[in-house]
């Protein structure tokens, strides 16, 4: 049935209309956005002139994308550690020299960094002030590395700390070339996960490779079967109390065969079976070998199939405090589990109230608020708390402010950070990832640093 012609012209009518609704119901908002920006932007450069002057400076040295003429107008007054460690900055070779004897060099600095313009000619040029050590340039991922690169400045590299970087461009090819400079040991070629691993390498280099602790027996890259362990089952670290071997390594394929195989061997305890994820984990397994695990490291392996049964069925064996049952986040948690245990559990910063697979609730908290671990890395880090502002000021004077400004899951807005500006560490919020604020403009930059220029920016509470 066709419509009839009036309503055939409503309809197109309507259709012509449509767009236009849109278009001016789009602007609104758009302004309305805009003008909450605008608020927002505001509210933001009134707090940054009202808190103490060093918070402010370390704030935008440690966040805002600062020009070279405005680093240069208050060259004297700019916290120089984290403007080295400022992602935001153009950064290049004419920056890097203009300032050159104020950036940070060393371990922590500019060596170390992803956010430079790396390049041959930038390393050439500061090459006598790179840190090439540790925590330096031999160790950086970023750099353009190449087997040229690398005999380019063959001389000034430290080598241990190269040999443990995962960037390299990793062959057989590489590895011969140098083959007298490299690091074979724990913390060089061994533990490397990049390196093109094959049983022809491993025997090639046999007699070169650290295969105990920290070495071989622990690198989960290697191309791992039944057949390679019994073809080196006498060069393995198989079992060492208190530190990584064969035992703990979890890209060996598990079975109950291979336990069995080797059960005189393995290191049951800490860093061994009884702590590795990997194995075929079932009830059945626990109680085959419940003479042989070590219960307090099993208490705290997240694999195990986790169920109110389990934990009742070796309820006395259980480590239950820190790092144990009161830290395993795979455990089916529930109020009544809580309360049912209550006087078993840590509730600690390494227990619950560091637990992110709590069914937290500000019931929960409200609850047991007097046995939380509320400090450091307890119940301030945590980012499953149910976050609000009102949780927030409820419990304000138990906070940990310092760690409670690091934590990304806050509820994080311009209301949020005026409620407590002068709670929060501002040097922690200035990289804090989940607080997403609008750039100052390089005339608010200068306005704030101005004002606490004249205020004196060394005559605060430091």
């Amino acid at each position: 049935m066709t419509e009839s012609k009036p309503e055939q012209r409503a309809l197109t009518l309507g259709s012509e209309n449509y767009p236009a609704q849109v278009q001016a119901s789009g602007r609104q908002l758009s302004i309305s956005a805009q003008l909450i920006q605008d608020l927002d932007y505001g509210r933001l450069v009134a707090i940054l002139k009202r808190i103490y002057p060093r918070e402010a400076v370390g704030f935008l040295s440690a966040r805002e994308p600062l020009d070279g003429g405005v680093i240069k107008l208050f060259e004297e007054q700019w916290d120089w550690r984290a403007l080295s460690t400022n992602e935001s900055l153009p950064w290049s070779i004419e920056l890097i020299e203009h300032f050159e004897d104020r950036w940070l060099w060393d371990i922590g600095g500019i060596s170390a960094a992803k956010y430079l313009p790396w390049s041959i000619e930038l390393i050439e040029r500061f090459q006598d002030r790179w840190n090439w050590d540790i925590g330096g340039l031999s160790e950086n991922c970023y750099l353009p590395w190449s087997i040229e690169f690398i005999e380019r400045f063959e001389d000034q590299w430290d080598w241990k700390e190269i040999s443990t970087n995962e960037s390299l461009p990793w062959s057989v090819e590489l590895i011969e070339r140098f083959h007298d400079r490299w690091e074979w040991g724990w913390e060089g070629l061994s533990r490397r996960e990049s390196i093109p691993w094959s049983i022809e390498l491993i025997e090639r280099f046999k007699n070169h490779w650290e295969w105990g602790i920290g070495g071989l027996s622990i690198n989960e890259s290697l191309p791992w079967s039944v057949d390679l362990i019994e073809r080196f089952q006498d060069r393995w670290e198989w079992s060492q109390e208190g530190i990584e071997s064969l035992s703990s390594n979890e890209a060996l394929p598990w079975s109950i065969e291979l336990i069995n195989r080797f059960q005189d061997r393995w290191n049951w305890g800490g860093w061994g079976l009884s702590d590795n994820r990997s194995l075929p984990w079932s009830i059945e397994l626990i109680e085959r070998f419940q003479d042989r695990w070590h219960w307090g490291w099993l208490s705290d392996n997240e694999s195990l199939p986790w169920s109110l049964e389990l934990i009742e069925r070796f309820q006395d064996q259980w480590a239950w405090g820190a790092l144990g049952l009161s830290n395993n986040e795979s455990i089916p948690w529930s109020v009544e589990l809580i309360e049912r245990f209550q006087d078993r559990w840590a509730w600690s910063y390494d227990g619950l109230a560091g637990n992110k697979s709590l069914p937290w609730s500000v019931e929960l908290i409200e609850q047991f608020q007097d046995r939380w671990d509320w400090g450091r890395v307890g119940l301030s880090s945590n980012k499953s708390l149910p976050w609000s502002t009102e949780l927030i000021e409820r419990f304000q004077d138990r906070w940990d402010w310092r760690f409670l400004s690091m934590n990304e899951s806050l509820p994080w807005s311009m209301k949020l950070l005026e409620c407590f500006d002068d709670r929060w560490d501002w040097n922690q919020l200035a990289t804090n990832a989940g607080l997403h604020l609008p750039s100052i403009r390089r005339a608010d930059v200068i306005e704030i640093m101005t004002k606490h220029v004249v205020e004196g920016i060394s005559d605060d509470h430091n």
